[in-house]
């Protein structure tokens, strides 16, 4: 009837699993953007443009995104699937380095 009591396990360590697919998911699976391009957003280093700016915008100050910053994409020949895959490369690229910071923190080792 009752459960054992675990210790709380970080996020990483609970759905480690998840983190991985979605990472994986990001750097491998074919989409409207190529995953060179893709992989640069997600690591943040060597964007080409168009996507430089808006890229830097998503992983440092994405509150800032603005209806101007997807319009002057689209009118440089970005299609809507390259937008939201760029959008999702580079936030999950910045939660990712963000979450291994932590992890690594509370380790001991960051």
């Amino acid at each position: 009837m009752f459960r054992k009591a675990t210790a709380p396990q970080p996020a990483a360590a609970s759905h480690g699993d998840r983190v991985a697919d979605l990472r994986r998911a990001v750097l491998t699976c074919a989409g409207a953007t190529d995953l060179d391009t893709r992989a640069a957003a997600f690591h943040g280093a060597g964007i080409p443009d168009p996507w430089r700016d808006f890229v830097a915008k998503v992983r440092d100050s994405s509150y800032r995104i603005t209806d101007a910053d997807i319009e002057n994409l689209v009118a440089g020949g970005c299609s809507e699937d390259a937008i939201f895959e760029m959008t999702v490369a580079a936030a999950v690229g910045a939660a990712s380095e963000r979450l291994d910071a932590g992890l690594g923190a509370l380790r001991g080792s960051g």
